[in-house]
């Protein structure tokens, strides 16, 4: 194809038509052009062979179908060259954007209707004309087989109803003597078209050829409000003879107008069907004495609009009077005023600009007055505020009302409120696949994954990325999600959100949709919703907020239920804010725009301030006496009951990810950064999240190390090289412990020291080094008594248990886990109490007493379970299956076995999952269920391949995998 070229011009209204400039191109028989009609009506789309059958034949094709529409591919081919392309067994035809007159008719269509949202009837009236005189006669005409005989029918349809739209308008704006000869053709060509006839009707009436008298006028309108002119609503008398009699041939006076004012719907709602469900039940459910309101929120972008307008047109037979829809503009500096509102309701009703009174209030009645008993809905979208709202409802339970908002509209009287939540990544990726192509989707479906996670679920970020990648069908998925992540080498500098942007002529971009809300924030709301997206952390509370803001909770907590009300945040539960994705895309892009990076730096240096704070209050739960951190700071984080989740929440940016991005910003806050590693460690071994916190914890020691920080790489390296030890990276765990003992050793961070001493008797124990790790034990032990921290020596005791039992010193075992219990239960230690119950049950194990080790092993289990530590349940469930095992009680064995497999492979604990199936499996060959055995020891190797552990992984928190009296 030479890019000198024009880009062909593609006609479907009419006959089906290719320009190129000046020239049309030959496009074959009538089959050919029926076939390419229906690779344009799915443009940028991949069209399977088997539909082109259909489309064609219909159910009786010929045998050599498939050839000829091979044929007819190849000669379109010729005309249209590699513009038609193969897929699999389909193709797929590109069209530029504005290279169909149909996408052109509909972009004009969609602008006027903004034009009558906002009250500019002269200059849509002007652009529906514009789109019309875009036919070219009947759609597809001249084309055979059942495919274009749907589509010219549907075209057809929808260039009546954009006719019908035209003269509505051109009605309001007293066109009424130039529309009579229009108006009667197309009676004539439409003989059963009440519409139409109701519409010339009124033409005649008000164009002085054919009026009705004043009395018929009048009894075309029997619910004229009190205080209306005369000729309005006075009733007839049918005695009165007719004002002008020699137009006795005149049609009869219409009714009230029925206005049909629903934008145009959505071809396809994709993720909604409880929603849609829901409202068609509250809206054709009646109801005693009131109006019906529903109202749908959520945040910008989220579908509300489609959703609403797609309900209500499957609603318009249920409320035959008519349709009236309005914009109300709640989130512009300018919403739409009630009363003017309610003067374009009356006049879409009949009522002419005279007769519509001045005051808001009479409005209001007189609207009332007009729909009383009559089915009518009303929808009322983008409502700023309840009050905008009543202004604007009927007064008959006869009518039914459709309100979106982005706030909760908490002071209205709902029948049924919908909230939508963005689209799971399913319906993402569907939406995705319906605009740039199914198949495109469905080959890389890790990175569509991606883009629909980038995009949030919201249904417009995702049609617009859809739009852009069929426009760049040569594009991958991943070089659109790089774009979106600012990280693609040829887009150095353009920032992710310009990949939203509107469609030319549209106001349909993200920016577009989120920005009016923006605006209506003051400064220092507007400054707290640029800040909460400097962490990307997916939610923060009240407490965070105001420190990132440098705020009071109380006026942090104002703003934050504010920002909620506008939609720019969502409140999952109570005191806990997040912003959706693409709301935090642009709440940075604003960031960078208005405020000064040191202003940046100070804010999330804060942020990690109060991290340290809270995550130190959690630490002093988790592990009581054991000072790691000095004197608490004057006021002390109070910490939350969720505190434990929101520090290390894998769904969410933790806190150690939190700070690792901020050392990017600030290097300097590498001491507090080490310190939160420090503190979050608890909660780490408790839900065994050491993966995830690999390479936040590798950024934080690498920052340490090149800020020539000693104590933050103690810190920092002690955490990681416990993590690289639990994931059984035992040869890199050693080096970094071995770098992190003598950093802490050269600045005297004892507390840090002695758990180094512990954790390298740990990697020890990986080894089966038994002897090694019982001397590390006991160096670890008197570390912790001279630094005087009775939780590091009832831990390195504990941690020495299962070393000797191994060693056969099993007295000296029970003594050490009677002792370390006793101090537990003492210090209100929870966490020492489990993990001592846990180990009198590996003694009571290997002494034979099987009834013992099983008791205790569920008490440790459940004391786990209680303070939120699921790691202490999937060990305790693994050695539970070991001691059944061993007291040959195999049913027993079989179930807890099943159980610590499910647990342990939730927390990703390889080496648990590979102990608990290979004891499973020792169970069921036991039970002689040796089909059920080998399944399951099969599972064990392929999930130590996957893990690259070694062949017999040891962990010092498990049993053996073969029980021993």
């Amino acid at each position: 194809m030479d890019g000198a070229e024009p880009e062909p011009f593609f006609s479907v209204l009419g006959a089906v038509r290719v320009r190129r400039g000046d020239s049309s191109l030959a496009l074959g028989s009538p089959q050919q052009r029926a076939l390419l009609a229906m690779l344009v009506l799915r443009r940028n789309d991949v069209v399977d062979l088997d539909e082109i059958v259909d489309g064609l034949w219909g159910e009786e094709p010929p045998r050599t179908a498939a050839g000829t529409v091979r044929s007819h591919v190849y000669r379109l081919r010729r005309v249209l060259g590699p513009r038609i392309a193969t897929h699999g067994q389909g193709y797929l035809l590109h069209i530029a954007p504005g290279a169909l007159d149909l996408d052109v008719f509909d972009g004009l269509v969609a602008e006027a209707r903004a034009c009558t949202a906002a009250e500019g009837a002269a200059e849509a009236a002007e652009l529906l004309a514009r789109a019309l005189h875009l036919w070219q006669g009947a759609p597809l005409a001249g084309l055979p087989g059942p495919h274009a005989g749907i589509h010219r029918e549907r075209l057809t349809e929808l260039r009546l109803s954009v006719l019908l739209e035209r003269i509505e308008l051109d009605l309001r704006l007293g066109r009424h003597a130039r529309l009579v000869p229009e108006l009667t053709g197309l009676c004539a060509q439409h003989p059963l078209h009440g519409r139409l006839r109701e519409l010339a009707g009124l033409a005649l009436a008000h164009s002085g050829r054919g009026s009705a008298t004043a009395p018929q006028e009048r009894a075309a309108r029997p619910h004229a409000a009190p205080g209306t002119p005369p000729a309005a609503a006075q009733p007839p008398n049918p005695a009165e003879p007719p004002a002008h009699p020699h137009h006795t041939t005149a049609p009869p006076p219409p009714s009230l107008p029925r206005p049909a004012q629903l934008p145009f719907p959505p071809d396809r709602l994709i993720g909604r069907t409880e929603a849609v469900a829901d409202l068609l039940d509250t809206l054709t459910t009646p109801r005693c004495g009131s109006v019906t309101i529903a109202t749908v929120t959520g945040t910008a972008g989220v579908g509300k609009s489609a959703l609403t307008v797609h309900v209500a047109h499957r609603l318009r037979d249920r409320y035959p009077d008519g349709q009236l829809y309005a914009n109300l503009r709640g989130t512009s500096a300018d919403p739409a005023d009630p009363a003017a509102v309610l003067a374009g309701f009356l006049q879409a009703l009949g009522l002419h600009e005279p007769e519509i009174p001045d005051g808001p209030q009479e409005r209001a009645a007189l609207f009332r007055t007009t729909v009383a008993d009559r089915r009518i809905l009303l929808v009322l979208d983008d409502a700023r505020a309840t009050t905008q709202v009543e202004a604007l409802l009927p007064g008959s339970a006869t009518c039914a009302v459709l309100v979106t908002a982005r706030a909760a509209l908490d002071g209205l009287q709902t029948a049924h409120r919908v909230r939508l939540e963005p689209l799971a990544v399913p319906e993402s990726l569907a939406v995705l696949g319906d605009v740039a192509g199914r198949q495109r989707i469905a080959a890389d479906p890790g990175q569509a994954s991606a883009l629909a996670e980038r995009c949030g679920g919201l249904p417009l970020a995702l049609r617009l990325a859809g739009a852009r990648l069929a426009a760049r069908p040569s594009w991958s998925l991943s070089d659109f999600v790089r774009l979106l992540d600012g990280t693609h080498p040829a887009f150095p500098a353009l920032p992710p959100f310009s990949v939203f942007p509107a469609p030319a002529g549209s106001q349909d971009g993200i920016t577009a949709c989120i920005r009016p809300s923006y605006d209506l924030l003051d400064d220092e709301e507007a400054r707290l919703f640029r800040l909460l997206a400097l962490p990307r952390r997916g939610a923060t509370d009240i407490a965070g907020a105001a420190a990132l803001g440098g705020l009071p909770p109380a006026r942090a907590g104002q703003f934050l239920e504010r920002l909620t009300g506008l939609g720019l945040l969502e409140s999952p539960r109570p005191g806990v804010y997040r912003q959706y994705p693409l709301l935090r895309m642009f709440a940075a892009e604003r960031s960078r725009e208005d405020d000064r990076p040191e202003e940046q730096a100070v804010a999330i240096t804060r942020f990690l301030d109060h991290l340290l704070a809270e995550a130190r209050t959690v630490h002093a739960a988790e592990r009581p006496g054991h000072r790691v951190f000095g004197p608490h700071p004057p006021h002390p984080c109070p910490g939350r009951p969720d505190s434990r989740r929101r520090l290390v929440d894998p769904d969410h940016d933790g806190a150690l990810a939190v700070a690792a991005q901020i050392l990017e910003a600030v290097p300097s806050a590498v001491a507090v950064a080490a310190d939160l590693a420090l503190a979050v460690e608890p909660l780490l071994e408790g839900s065994y999240l050491w993966a995830e916190s690999l390479e936040p914890l590798r950024r934080i020691l690498r920052t340490a190390r090149d800020q020539g920080h000693l104590r933050a790489a103690g810190r920092a390296g002690h955490v990681l090289g416990s993590a690289l030890a639990h994931l059984g990276r035992v040869d890199e765990a050693d080096r970094i412990l071995d770098a992190a003992e003598h950093a802490a050793r050269a600045v005297g961070d004892d507390a840090v020291h002695t758990g180094i001493l512990n954790r390298r008797a740990h990697v020890c124990q990986y080894r089966a080094q038994w002897h090694q790790a019982d001397v590390l034990h006991r160096e670890a032990v008197t570390a912790a008594e001279a630094y005087g921290s009775d939780w590091a020596c009832r831990n390195a005791r504990a941690s020495s248990v299962s070393t000797l039992l191994r060693l056969s010193r099993h007295d000296e075992a029970a003594e050490i886990s009677r002792t370390t219990l006793a101090s537990a239960v003492d210090a209100g230690d929870r966490g020492g109490q489990a993990y001592a119950l846990y180990n009198l049950g590996l003694t009571a194990r290997h002494q034979g007493r099987t009834d013992e080790a099983v008791d205790r092993h569920r008490q440790s289990a459940e004391l786990g379970a209680r303070y939120g530590s699921p790691a202490m349940e999937a060990m305790n469930l693994v050695s539970e299956t070991a001691a059944q095992l061993a007291g040959h009680r195999l049913p027993a064995a079989v179930e807890s076995g099943e159980r610590a497999v499910e647990a342990a492979r939730r927390l990703r604990w390889h080496t648990a999952e590979v102990r608990a199936l290979r004891l499973l499996g020792t169970a069921l060959a036991a039970t002689g269920d040796r089909k059920r055995a080998r399944a399951r020891l099969d599972q064990a190797a392929d999930a130590l391949t996957l893990s690259g552990l070694p062949r017999n992984p040891h962990d010092p928190l498990l049993p053996p995998d073969v029980p021993s009296d």
